[in-house]
């Protein structure tokens, strides 16, 4: 409403420059200026919770790291399959010291040689799939962080949505407290009137409290809005995150979906839940670490097998004294590591790995029971506060409305005090604003439930 308020005021005083100033440098000057407010004006981003969520996922920094982290791990993965760099020896053999001539004895010689190592086993290609399943954990964990990031989005802007909803009803309730004390202002001025001067005091009061309610709640809403803002505006060159704003787009109520599978189906059927909970990324985290502890397993096993060398030689001679061509050598050996000292060490290794896979499958049943209580917790809330929410909207908000005007119809027929209609306002508003958050508190829990069932895909909000 501000923002509009200026917008409409720019172009009046914009008008008003334009009949006074028809030439020269002042209306120039002035339409420069009120021209250039309006971007600023306009620079106020209007979200749904559905537009606030997506916003905060396209543009989130962890989740463009992760991907450049994950290219590095699958770069490096096929690089470690490589064999290692043969070695080239260069040497000069068996030179005489006496005379250090070349061509003097038959076994001097100018060496060259080639090494080449094999790793043991298929050392090689498991290290090869141990980074690529290192790999596999990237996507699942921006999965999870997708998940994450739209929960927490929810209840921020949810919380927001709450503050701006009590501070319409505590308006509304302003209005009537209004003119509640115009009549009793009328009513004590009159000569003929009942009201006392308390009661004039008491609506006064009233008004004040409402007042200070008013700028409570605004100034939640503004602290929901900066944390929101933390994920929703990028820091954009010379512009502080602190000169944009955020309004929220409330026309209706929020609505967010769950998971189309049925609750009820679900928390009546263990192994159907089990079962699709199992795909949730923190689960599919976890089975890839495990993948990955029995690939080191396997590579701890590969270590009992020897690792092979070959060398390729070629020895130069000189001719002899008397002139006549030596033969130039050649030589080839092979090297085998005999894994006899290391065996002990091999045995722990082993058993560490196995030990390792071992504790990655009751992590993932632990995570599996997790989320599992998670989801039955947050069903039975949801299903309480739908019950909630019936009871004040069928008995207990009638009931406040009923009695409000009783209470009224009491004090204008002299039969009623004032503080009673006063609290039975307060009551009224009270309610509302309850049943207000008893909704928002459902939204909240529908956030974490999707959470709970999020198997890599967005949320699905409106």
């Amino acid at each position: 409403m501000a923002k509009h308020n200026f917008l409409a005021f720019c172009h009046v005083l914009q008008s008003v420059y334009c009949r006074r100033f028809l030439i020269g440098k002042t209306h120039r000057i002035a339409s420069v200026f009120l021209l250039s407010l309006l971007p600023l004006v306009a620079s106020a981003e209007v979200l749904s919770l559905q537009q606030a969520v997506e916003k905060a996922v396209s543009q989130d920094d962890w989740l463009i790291s992760s991907q450049q982290k994950e290219n590095a791990i699958r770069a490096l993965s096929q690089g470690m399959t490589a064999l290692p760099d043969p070695k080239i020896n260069v040497g000069l053999l068996n030179m005489p010291t006496d005379s250090f001539d070349f061509n003097q004895e038959a076994m001097t010689q100018f060496s060259v040689s080639v090494s080449q190592m094999f790793p043991a086993g298929d050392t090689l290609r498991l290290t090869g799939e141990k980074y690529a399943a290192q790999g596999d954990q990237m996507p699942l964990m921006r999965d999870n962080r997708r998940a994450m990031l739209a929960m927490e989005v929810s209840n921020l802007w949810l919380t927001a949505y709450s503050y701006e909803e009590s501070i319409k009803l505590v308006k509304q309730n302003r209005t009537l407290f209004e003119q509640l004390h115009e009549v009793v202002e009328s009513s004590y001025s009159s000569a003929y009137g009942r009201a006392k001067q308390q009661d004039l005091v008491r609506s006064e009061l009233e008004l004040i409290k409402l007042d200070h309610r008013l700028t409570q709640l605004r100034q939640a809403k503004e602290n929901a809005l900066k944390k929101l803002s933390q994920y929703i505006l990028p820091a954009m060159a010379g512009q502080n995150k602190a000169d944009q704003e955020i309004t929220l787009k409330t026309t209706g109520e929020p609505i967010m979906v769950t998971p189309s599978n049925s609750r009820s189906s679900l928390s009546s059927n263990s192994l159907a839940l089990a079962a699709r909970l199992s795909q949730h990324p923190l689960v599919r985290i976890v089975d890839v670490q495990s993948n990955t502890a029995q690939i080191d397993k396997s590579i701890a096993e590969q270590k009992y097998k020897p690792e092979w060398g070959v060398t390729l030689g070629y020895g130069y001679r000189g001719d002899d004294l008397s002139g006549k061509d030596r033969a130039d050598l050649a030589s080839i050996a092979v090297s085998v590591s005999v894994p006899i000292f290391s065996s002990s060490r091999q045995d722990a290794q082993v058993k560490a790995a196995s030990l390792q896979v071992e504790s990655f499958l009751s992590e993932k049943q632990l995570v599996l029971n997790e989320l599992m209580a998670k989801y039955r917790v947050l069903t039975s809330d949801i299903t309480l506060l739908d019950q909630r929410i019936r009871l004040y909207q069928t008995k207990l908000l009638p009931s406040y409305r009923e009695s409000a005007q009783a209470m009224l119809n009491a004090y204008t027929s002299n039969d009623g005090v004032f503080s009673d209609v006063v609290q039975a306002r307060i009551a009224t508003l009270n309610a509302h604003i309850e049943l207000l958050n008893i909704r928002i508190e459902r939204f909240k829990r529908l956030a974490e439930l999707n959470y709970v069932m999020a198997q890599g895909e967005e949320v699905k909000l409106k």
